[in-house]
């Protein structure tokens, strides 16, 4: 197959959706065997492979670029499309990547423009015909509901984890970076950014109430970059900061979060809904013990690895803390499963389900052609 993929947001954009774009294609490129790949920018149109291979590090030779013309959409096969933009008329069968619908089912946990860029980015790829790719079975489910969309035309594809996500590392090496970045002694990890249903003022109300023992033995260190609605929350965390029981940082490349991963006593991750829940599978694969939600994706996305509690309830999440942090055998055991749960997400596992989707997909598209 001939596949085209926008990668715009890498180009020019960071955060989920640019992280997920960048896996999909190096994935691909190394384990899809013989499938052709062409990206796109639809955000701007550039076409300079100079500027692709920067922004990928590098690109393997099956992978081309194209203009987003008609001569280079009809030499495909199939589009992906893994962010908000849709292709141009004259592209052949699409995917659409559906990250969630929280811009409908928790729509105040959004901003406008974010629910509009969302809500009409979705439209569009179901006007077009395309399929859904839903990135959990969460996800599918709010999509039939929400959508009254039939289970036939979602497709259920989980995200791929970055290689630097493993519990496979050099201690040292891990440790150098853990004390360049002030992290010190036993910690809590939590890792998201700071906006409403990520709930972290739940997160300090149930820090604020763990056992003083455990509290003291203890540093919470947060990974997050700053968003909306949430300067009670910075101020807190800027009081704990000063106290010294919390470490704030943001902007920790991915090998830093790997090895804060692979040294947490726990992740914990209460968050109020999500897509997928991408933090959970990857401190799985590092071998962090896991504490989060029980509604959403997040129990999909454990799989029996993780301690669930209430996300409404700090004392719920405090309890679930406790639990992990005073009984070692009990994170002995969430590491074990933790590691079978994140097999689940690697490039080898995930490609080849990704290949059939495609396959699937441009059959359906062809009969669709021969009845038109």
């Amino acid at each position: 197959m001939r596949i085209g993929i926008d990668v715009g947001r890498v180009l020019h954009g960071d955060g989920g959706v640019a992280a997920y774009t960048r896996r999909l294609v190096t994935a691909l490129a190394k384990h899809g065997g013989a499938q052709e790949i062409v990206l796109f920018d639809l955000d701007r149109g550039t076409g300079d492979r100079r500027v692709f291979e920067a922004a990928f590090g590098g690109l393997r030779e099956q992978v081309d670029i194209g203009a987003a013309a008609s001569n280079d959409l009809q030499s495909l096969d199939i589009f992906h499309a893994p962010g908000f933009r849709m292709p141009p008329i004259g592209a052949p069968g699409h995917i659409f990547t559906l990250h969630d619908l929280t811009a409908l089912s928790h729509p105040h946990f959004h901003k406008l423009d974010n629910r509009v860029r969302s809500l009409t980015s979705t439209s569009q790829a179901l006007a077009r015909g395309a399929t859904i790719l839903a990135v959990s079975q969460a996800t599918r489910s709010e999509a039939v509901r929400l959508l009254a969309l039939p289970q036939e035309r979602i497709e259920v594809v989980p995200p791929i984890l970055d290689q630097h996500f493993t519990a496979q590392s050099n201690s040292d090496f891990d440790e150098e970076r853990l004390e360049r970045i002030g992290v010190e002694g036993p910690y809590v990890l939590a890792v998201a950014s700071l906006e409403p249903r990520k709930n972290f003022s739940r997160l300090l109300d149930a820090w604020d109430v763990l056992s003083d023992d455990l509290k003291d033995a203890h540093q919470l260190v947060v990974v997050a970059s700053a968003q909306w609605l949430q300067g009670a929350v910075r101020r807190r965390l800027a009081k704990l900061r000063r106290s010294g029981s919390v470490l704030l940082l943001k902007d920790v490349p991915t090998p830093e979060l790997a090895a804060l991963y692979r040294g947490a006593r726990t992740l914990v991750f209460p968050s109020l809904a999500e897509g997928f829940g991408l933090p959970v599978a990857e401190a799985m694969a590092c071998g962090a013990p896991v504490v989060t939600s029980h509604r959403s994706s997040m129990p999909e996305v454990a799989d029996g690895a993780a301690v669930l509690v209430d996300p409404e309830d700090a004392s719920s999440i405090a309890d679930g803390l406790e639990r992990v942090l005073a009984d070692q055998s009990l994170r002995r055991d969430l590491r074990e499963r933790g590691f079978e749960s994140a097999a689940r997400f690697t490039a080898e596992a995930v490609v080849p389900r990704l290949i059939e989707v495609y396959a699937r997909s441009v059959s359906r598209s062809r009969v669709g052609l021969k009845h038109v």
